[in-house]
């Protein structure tokens, strides 16, 4: 199974999710009203706001996934 490659400011990267404080937060209507509107106008099934942390990518807000989001690992590797 393939794998998306680790960034080369991966370290600074993280630091910048961590610094944000977004990860894990509740959902906001106006990010589930973006990825509908985005899915709508795109004519597709899924459209998501996520952010991969060092193991996982979150979903901020998804439409037409399972779930808040999967291992970083997999990440890349169905796409």
């Amino acid at each position: 199974m393939l794998s998306a490659p680790v960034p080369s400011d991966e370290q600074e990267r993280l630091r910048a999710l961590e610094w944000l404080g977004v990860l894990d937060s509740a959902p906001e209507r106006e990010f589930d009203a973006l990825v509908a509107t985005a899915a709508m106008v795109c004519g597709v099934p899924i459209s998501l706001v996520s952010l991969i942390d060092h193991d996982r990518q979150w979903f901020k807000a998804n439409v037409g996934l399972p779930g808040k989001g999967r291992s970083r690992a997999d990440v890349g590797a169905n796409d």
